[in-house]
């Protein structure tokens, strides 16, 4: 079966993620406050990849309904030229359940493609799911043995989240400070450190002192997610969306392989 790779891309960042891609997934899209579809500036000539639906702030409210905007959605979807639709859901409610699953109806119909959320996956008997690989404890392989198992390994799609956290030993709630790629290079060149790979994790991790405190940082780099996507592929798994401004730094090294 032959892999895809996805770059969801801000239009801010469309220019150069058309450099490294054609597979775009275009995150313009979202619900506006009267629940209809809002649509940030895109080229219009653009067509082809898929449409990022944004939930908006989720509440149904103003003149629109699930129905309305899932009309909205295939009509933009086709005149975009769109393969399909990802679904970027935050939270849920009941209005963005019924979407999902009225979209659901809808693309299959068209031949179009949906990718959700696991929290929405009830609403689709098709779609593929989105996993993110960001875990902080367990292991990455048994979460994947786990889904794959749940929904079919057809269905999945890896969510590659870049991770970059700084974590305060000891910590009780399992959640660390996010740290931007230049945060984290600048902690690197400062402290100097030994980096070790988590086969659990499926990233690399160092420790440091601060002088009162204990850190863990866990982190990605391109080697660490191309093993996350050699391990997908291992299982069957042949999916996988990557957030393009988070890897721009290192993407020719994720797809060089």
């Amino acid at each position: 079966m032959e892999s895809t790779l996805i770059l969801a891309a801000p239009p801010e960042y469309l220019q150069t993620a058309q450099r490294q891609s054609q597979n775009l997934a275009h995150m313009a899209y979202r619900i506006g406050p009267d629940f209809r579809l809002f649509r940030a500036n895109l080229p219009l000539s653009l067509r082809g990849g898929f449409m990022v639906l944004d939930d908006g702030d989720g509440t149904l409210n103003g003149t629109g309904t699930p129905d309305v905007l899932a009309n909205q959605v295939i009509r933009e979807c086709i005149h975009r030229g769109f393969d399909g639709v990802i679904l970027a859901f935050r939270r849920t409610s009941p209005a963005l359940h019924a979407t999902a699953a009225i979209l659901s109806g809808k693309l299959r119909r068209h031949g179009g493609q949906l990718y959700l959320p696991e929290s929405y996956a009830a609403d689709s008997d098709w779609a593929n799911v989105l996993i993110p690989t960001a875990i902080s404890g367990g292991s990455l392989t048994a979460r994947l043995q786990e889904v794959c198992g749940y929904y079919g390994k057809e269905r999945i799609c890896l969510d590659i989240e870049r991770v970059a956290m700084d974590f305060c030993l000891p910590s009780e709630q399992g959640t660390g400070r996010r740290l931007s790629s230049q945060e984290l290079y600048a902690l690197v060149r400062e402290k100097d450190p030994q980096s070790y790979f988590s086969q659990d994790l499926c990233a690399y991790y160092f420790t440091y002192q601060d002088g009162i405190s204990s850190h863990f940082v866990l982190y990605d780099d391109a080697g660490s997610i191309r093993k996350k996507i050699f391990l997908a592929r291992k299982m069957g798994i042949h999916h996988t969306m990557v957030l393009y401004p988070e890897v721009e730094d290192i993407l020719s090294n994720i797809i060089s392989t």
